[in-house]
Formats: C-alpha cells, structure tokens, sequence
C-alpha cells in the first residue's frame, strides 16, 4: 500500500510517499518545501492560502508520477486560523501562530483565564484562534464584518481536497481555545466571550476520519478515482502517536522550529490553574495529550546562526558544527542562555524583554554560545517536565525527534537535564510514519497486531542514551541558577 503523507508545517511543507508491505512501513520519496511568510504589517506572520495549495498540489504531482497512490493523509500546525466568506473564499490569510499581533486582545481574556484553562486545557495566550477572533472583532472590523467561517489549518487542505468544512479533534482541541477537553464539543462559555456561533466553525470528527478526494481535485492531480482521505492529527499528535502508538507513559519531546514535550494520558489532565505549566489537548480514541510547546527552539537556532555563522552555510552549521559539539565542555565553560527572543507560549513567561547570556567572557567563543543556547531550549522544556510530574503524570522514558535532535549533545543533554532514559530512533519526520499507521488503521487495511508489529520493528532500532550521575548534578545546578534568573529578572513564578 502506497501512502501520500502531507505535513503542512510553520516553515516547510513535508510531502512523503510511504510504503507499506511486509518489510515494514518506509519512506520511498520524499519533498521539503519551504513555505513563504507573508508579512504585510510589523508583528504579522502569515501564510497565503493560494500559496499554500499551489504548493501542496505541485508536490503531490511531483510525488505521485509513475506511482499509484492508494490513500492521502493530513497533518498540520497548530494555531492556524483563516477567515471565508459565505462563498468559501478565503478573507484572510492563514495567521500563525508567530503571528504577535493578537497580543493586544489577549489581555482582554485575563478575567476568563483560568475558567477557559480548566474548560479547554488551553492558557490564555496569544497564539491561539480565540485571542485572533477578538483582534479581527476589534481592531480589524471590515475584515471581520466579512467572515462567514472559521477554519484552522487542516479544516482548510479537507476543504481544499474533499469539499467539507471538517477537522479533527486532536488539531481543534489545540488552535482554538473553544473546545471542552472534557465533553469534546465546542464549548459555550468560550463560545459566549467569542461571540461566536458554532455554524461559523468546522465540524469535528476523530483522526481516523475518512473521505475521498473530490472529482476536480482528482482529475487535476492525475489521482486514482475515489482516492481516500485520512483527516488524520495535528504534526506534534501524529508524531507522538507513530512514535508511541497511543501508548500512556512515554514522553516524546519533538524539538523543530518550535519545541514540545508531551504524554499520552487516559484523562484530560491540567495543571493548576495558577500556574498553567502544561496544556492538555485531544488525541484520538479517549486519549489525551498532556504537555507543553515553547517557540523559542530551532528558531533560536536560526537567529544565532545568522549572526555569529553568517559565512557558513546551513549545511555546514547543523551537520559539521553541532555535530561537534562536546557535552563535557559545557561543564568546564560554564554559561547560561535565557532563550527568550521570542515571545514565550509557556504562560508563566510572558515577558518582552528578550534573552540574556550570563558568563560570557573573552574565553567563550560562538560555539559556547550555541551550546549554552541549546542547554536553554531544554531548560524550558523542564518546566513543563516538572508541571507533569507534579501532577502525577509518568513518564519513565522520552522518545525524542525533529531536525535538533539528532545530535549526540542535545541528546545527551536532554537525558541529563530531563533525569531519564532517552530513545532516539533516528526517524527522519515521524509524523509520516504516525500518519501512515493512522491511515492503515482508517482504512482497515491490517489487522491491530500487524500495526503493533510495524511499531515494533521501528522501536527495535533506536538508540538508548542514559543520564549520567556527574552530568546530571552540573544540570540540576545550573537548572536552579536558570529559575533564579527567570524569578529575578523576569518576574517569573517559579
């Protein structure tokens, strides 16, 4: 079985054609496409709908020549939300969620914060589709006055190749802020500080949701008649799910141009509500995803490089630099990084004044400052760590992906920062193997125990990384002086 897996991400469109017999499931070709920021005020950051589908389309062609596609299956970001008319016409572009303009109506959601938290597993921030439907009410009325429909960004490719206003569970509970976790419905006190009707919202369906491609679409990209369509997850869900199979008590950490640490959970889990250090969002089939996402990861990256690499490549930066780095310098060079260029999702840290290096001195040298930098990244994610465990959630272990992870020193600092065993798989872009294991299931094209063996086969070739006890009491050192930072400089509560 042949199965195109479409990945629709904040940076890259990630196209896969999956294979699936019986050595297993593999990826036999593959597309990374860079998407386009539409930037068209200070403090936007969007994506052009026509753009997006241009895209999708030409590597869906390119993908498919000289192959029998048996089934499509989706994955997008989270927190993209588009506005159409009555016509089905996209008003506005696709606002992502590095988009910082619906800040100032975020602050008009303070009153309802913790009441919105315990219904929707969401904090209030400005990244998700509520703090955008306020701003467009507000401070963008015309545009507003023109919406018929709401959409986030996988109700938009269904729409696209299927014809339906519909989205999955996993990717709603996530963007909107306006789903219960609890009753899985869109929910009416949200509803009500939206002003919102739920007509002007995509139906919801399970990520094992199926349809078939509509006729123009099919005969347009030279797809087999009545080609399925897998609703599928959102990108970090899928990950997790074809790196967990739904399983409770694994941790995957997924560090991209953002960066996430979640866990399965059999309830709707959240924190409490003065403190917010987690999310919880949907999965699939009762289950549910406990954690939490950070905007300051790869983009850091990218930023640092630009600036203190600006004659070598990308290439030579990610394969031969960090590739190089040593986890033991770290402790004889010792510096910190507060990597808050960006404005934070985590609520706790909700501050503008940018990132700090604390010991830099005419001995650091660039790489130093890449290091410190990715030590941060990941002491960010231990906050979310330490919200879990708190909370009574286990996770013994962390399976961990994305571009970031596949150096020997963030993995060796994330098992020691973390205080666990960490896998490492080696699975370039797992979310296509989650959507293949997604749309297999959908599809009822194998039984639950060739799925399990397909998962097996996958795990039984990853690398364990374990925490030493010398490395574990440099981080949990330099763990505390991060917090006290964030207390004193950042006000943070901590």
């Amino acid at each position: 079985m042949k199965i195109l897996s479409i990945d629709l991400g904040t940076t890259n469109i990630k196209v896969a054609l999956t294979k699936v017999d019986g050595n297993g499931i593999r990826i036999v070709k593959s597309m990374n496409i860079n998407v386009p920021a539409e930037k068209p005020e200070s403090r936007a950051y969007e994506h052009n709908p026509y753009i997006i589908k241009k895209l999708i389309f030409n590597s869906i062609r390119h993908l498919s020549k000289h192959e029998n596609i048996d089934a499509l299956v989706f994955t997008v970001y989270l927190f993209g939300l588009i506005g159409l008319n009555a016509e089905l016409k996209p008003v506005t572009n696709i606002i992502t969620w590095l988009d910082e303009r619906p800040m100032v109506a975020a602050k008009h959601l303070k009153p309802y914060e913790r009441e919105l938290y315990v219904r929707t597993g969401c904090p209030v921030l400005h990244i998700y589709g509520l703090p955008k439907i306020l701003w467009l009410r507000k401070y963008r009325k015309a545009i507003f006055n023109r919406i018929k429909y709401f959409l986030d960004a996988k109700s938009f490719l269904m729409l696209m190749f299927t014809g339906d206003l519909i989205s999955d569970y996993s990717t709603v509970s996530g963007t909107y802020q306006l789903l219960n976790i609890h009753e899985l419905k869109w929910d009416s006190y949200a509803l009500s500080i939206a002003e919102l009707d739920e007509n002007m919202l995509p139906e919801i369906a399970e990520g094992l949701y199926n349809t078939e491609v509509i006729r123009n679409v099919q005969e347009e990209l030279g797809l087999p008649e009545k080609t399925p369509v897998v609703i599928g997850l959102y990108d970090s869900a899928s990950m997790i799910y074809g790196l967990t199979l739904g399983k409770s008590g694994i941790g995957v950490i997924n560090i991209g141009t953002s960066a996430m640490l979640r866990t399965v959970v059999d309830k709707p889990i959240i924190d409490n509500p003065k403190m917010m250090r987690f999310q919880t969002y949907y999965l699939m089939e009762k289950r549910w995803l406990s954690g939490g996402g950070i905007n300051n990861a790869g983009v850091v990256l990218e930023y640092l490089r630009e600036q203190l690499f600006p004659k070598e490549s990308k290439d030579i930066f990610y394969k031969e630099l960090l590739r190089n780095i040593e986890i033991d310098q770290g402790i004889r060079n010792k510096m910190l990084f507060i990597p808050l260029l960006y404005v934070e999702r985590l609520p706790l840290i909700q501050s503008n004044i940018g990132g700090c290096i604390i010991g830099l001195s005419e001995k650091r040298n660039r790489i130093d400052i890449i290091r410190a930098a990715i030590e941060g990244i990941i002491f960010l994610l231990k906050i979310i760590d330490d919200g879990i465990r708190d909370n009574g959630i286990v996770c013994n272990e962390v399976v961990i992906g994305g571009k970031i992870s596949q150096y020997s020193f963030v993995q060796k600092a994330l098992a020691n920062i973390l205080g666990r065993k960490v896998i490492y798989c080696g699975v370039p872009d797992a979310s296509h193997i989650g959507n293949a294991l997604i749309a297999l299931r959908s599809l009822r094209a194998c039984g639950k125990k060739e799925i399990e063996n397909y998962y097996e086969s996958l795990m039984s070739k990853c690398e364990s990384i374990f925490p030493t006890r010398n490395l574990q009491k440099h981080y949990n050192e330099l763990y505390e002086y991060f917090k006290e930072i964030l207390r004193k400089v950042y006000n943070v509560k901590i």
